[in-house]
């Protein structure tokens, strides 16, 4: 039996979380001991309470840094999590360190954790990323780009890389560690990727191990659609989102029936937008039964919720507000399955793509070829082939290290 160790150290609300708890139980299941460090403990309470999945504070990095301009590789989103203050970085990497050795840890599953990540390295763990292809960008010098529509330099964005490579080398050689050749080796090359290949924000990668999105919350409410005869579209915005309330008004203009979950809505809100044929929700609610019969599926291409609707055979229009999501919708709209809306749409901008979507097009079809070819490839399934990927490695682990201990014992 091993101690596995669940590290979620960047992003926020229920995504990681949800992807890394089917991969955790069946880990648990095969007869090891799991806990969670978990970036936000709120989140944390409200899903792994129930499944009496054990759960503590992650080491946060404190200093972050507020840059000049958006971040335009992984390099400058570490430097804006506060990774160019060596002082900082020490700490926040021995703070992991002495999280993973003390708290007798074998391995990490690194969930957007590069903290964990690099610590593991320092102290000697097997770690295991697992994410999105956002989470995990290739190992190339430099990293690639992640603002395609601003052309920035090759030199430019190594300069960054190499700055911030020489402060992590830094902390890991005060900790006793092997330094880095490049950033990119802080992932190792045994990453799991609980995505698609045509989904990859970087785009398709020949050696990557996609064992397929995880996501769903099993837990969630079941909601019916409501009466009506328009089309059927669920919605996944935020309240104080401007295009929120163009959508809405737009649903209602043409008829369509609309289940809305629009967190912390509010009985305003709800007393301005819902109506007979308008349901507003404002908590999750089961993705599965509304995909099985919706026409569309209007979001802000969350990879969880945009892989839900593709495998079920519905389109999207995606109004992206990071650049995670817009990378993401991009390669929605290059397999011609949505719309992607930048900016800050208006409502002619969203009449129009509705119609585009809805009307006599190709993206219902596109996205149904998707949903075909991964008919296969359920969440269950893809949460499978993740803790076989993670036995694997773990059995290759304790194996070296049995093998290690033998040689010096002779």
């Amino acid at each position: 039996m091993s101690r596995i160790l669940f590290a979620w150290e960047l992003g926020a609300n229920l995504g990681h979380l949800t992807r890394d708890l089917p991969v955790a139980e069946r880990l648990r299941a095969a007869g090891h001991e799991v806990v969670f460090a978990v970036k936000d403990t709120r989140v944390a309470a409200e899903l792994l309470v129930a499944r009496r999945m054990p759960f503590l504070q992650a080491p946060l990095c404190a200093g972050k840094s507020k840059l000049s301009r958006p971040p335009i590789n992984y390099a400058e989103l570490l430097e804006a999590e506060g990774w160019r203050d060596r002082r900082g970085l020490y700490a926040h990497l021995s703070a992991w360190r002495e999280l993973l050795v003390r708290g007798g840890f074998d391995a990490v599953v690194v969930d957007h954790a590069p903290g964990a990540l690099v610590a593991s390295h320092v102290a000697n763990r097997l770690a295991i990323p697992l994410g999105n292809g956002f989470e995990i960008p290739p190992d190339t010098e430099p990293m690639p780009g992640i603002r395609p529509w601003e052309p920035v330099a090759p030199e430019a964005l190594l300069r960054t890389e190499r700055a911030v490579l020489a402060d992590v080398n830094a902390a890991v050689s005060a900790l006793g560690g092997r330094p880095y050749r490049r950033l990119g080796q802080i992932f190792p090359r045994h990453s799991i990727f609980a995505t698609f290949a045509e989904l990859d924000h970087y785009g398709a990668r020949v050696d990557a191990d996609y064992v397929g999105s995880i996501h769903g919350l099993n837990q969630a409410a079941r909601i019916d659609w409501p009466v009506g005869t328009g089309p059927r579209i669920l919605v996944y915005l935020r309240l104080h989102h401007r295009p929120t309330a163009i959508v809405l008004d737009h649903l209602a203009g043409i008829g369509a029936r609309a289940v809305c979950v629009v967190p912390e809505a509010g009985r305003r809100f709800k007393e301005r937008f819902e109506r007979d044929s308008i349901k507003i929700v404002e908590r999750p609610v089961a993705l599965q039964p509304l995909l099985g019969e919706a026409d569309a599926m209007i979001g802000y291409a969350g990879i969880g919720s945009m892989s839900e609707a593709l495998l079920k055979g519905v389109r999207l229009l995606m109004i992206p507000t990071t650049v995670e999501q817009y990378l993401c919708a991009k390669r929605v709209e290059a397999i011609g399955a949505g719309i992607a809306l930048g900016g800050k749409p208006d409502e002619r901008k969203v009449h129009d793509a509705l119609g585009a979507l809805l009307g006599e097009s190709d993206h219902g079809r596109n996205a149904t070829v998707f949903a075909q070819r991964y008919v296969a490839m359920t969440p269950e399934r893809a949460a499978e082939r993740a803790a076989e990927a993670m036995l694997g490695l773990i059995r290759d682990g304790d194996g070296k290290r049995c093998q290690a201990s033998a040689q010096r014992a002779a």
